[in-house]
């Protein structure tokens, strides 16, 4: 089937869509995509919400199908809804060609939900840089897109705090600045942002404020704690995290679990074979899939669990 009639039959809304087919999408060539721009016009607004939202999810489960072609092409598309899921399906990408048109996003699209979406993408590349593996031009653009949007007075909370969480990686003064007045801040959600912001900043001096929060009654304040730790590594840590096994929260538990396979090292493998013993179906199912991770990075070429 070519590409032109796959287009006309999924645009087609009394049919409904087979996620198999789906994955002819991925991988398009420069050519495929002149045709996929093409056919997308025709395709009616609510059918292009289904099937981005279809096409970010196999991505998610398969890191091997690459829709990013598809997702840069509906960037521009006349449906916040479709911006948003194509923004947000950017997110593994790391082509700096996407970067240009993310900060255009995050700075003018009329659309809270898309500018934090951008936000978001954003810290693919954010990471990057606090590994060196991104052009200093580059780095200065997000840097200063995502400082502008935080400064911004009428700026929406939810882009704020994810442009917070982003531009992290960036670890400054002035940034480190931007994070305590997050964690200082009334609103419960800013603070959830400025916990997992410090553990993006891979800065340990952080680690006492990020642990005096552990046993906060807010379920989630403890699961930004529990993924704080996992990002800041310290194995001096683990003792606090098992404690978050216990939560009450089944979130804050598993999140707990996937910091504890994160850090690694001895005490980590014991910790996540008694989860795998002591939890429900959802823990128990996170504790072996760090397992495995943990014996995956051991010993990637004789790898079996």
């Amino acid at each position: 089937m070519t590409l032109d009639t796959y287009m006309t039959e999924i645009a087609d809304e009394a049919s409904p869509i087979k996620r198999s087919g789906l994955l002819q999408l991925s991988s398009l060539t420069r050519d495929d995509i002149r045709g996929f721009r093409r056919s997308w016009r025709a395709v009616p607004r609510g059918r292009k919400r289904e099937i981005l939202a279809l096409l970010v999810e196999l991505s998610e489960d398969n890191l091997e199908l690459d829709f990013s072609a598809i997702f840069r092409c509906c960037l521009s598309d006349e449906s916040e809804t479709v911006r948003e899921q194509a923004t947000r399906g950017l997110l593994e990408t790391d082509d700096r060609v996407v970067i240009r048109p993310l900060v255009g996003l995050l700075k003018d699209d009329p659309s809270s939900k898309v500018r934090a979406a951008a936000a978001i993408s954003l810290s693919k590349f954010t990471d990057m840089a606090q590994q060196g593996k991104l052009m200093s031009r580059d780095e200065e653009r997000i840097r200063e897109a995502l400082l502008a949007v935080i400064s911004r007075g009428d700026e929406d909370l939810e882009v704020r705090r994810r442009a917070i969480e982003a531009v992290a990686s960036f670890n400054t003064p002035e940034i480190d600045q931007i994070v305590r007045d997050a964690y200082a801040s009334a609103e419960a959600a800013m603070r959830q942002s400025a916990i997992y912001a410090m553990g993006r900043s891979s800065n340990s001096e952080w680690l006492p404020t990020v642990l005096q929060e552990i046993n906060a009654n807010n379920p989630a304040i403890r699961y930004e704690v529990a993924n704080a730790c996992g990002l800041l590594g310290d194995e001096s840590i683990i003792p606090h995290l098992i404690e978050l096994i216990s939560d009450e929260d089944i979130e804050v538990q598993c999140a707990a679990v996937t910091a504890i396979g994160n850090i690694g090292g001895p005490l980590a493998k014991r910790a996540l074979l008694r989860a795998v013993q002591l939890g429900d179906d959802a823990l128990t199912e996170t504790a072996m899939e760090a397992l495995a991770n943990l014996e995956f990075d051991d010993d990637p070429l004789g790898f079996s669990f």
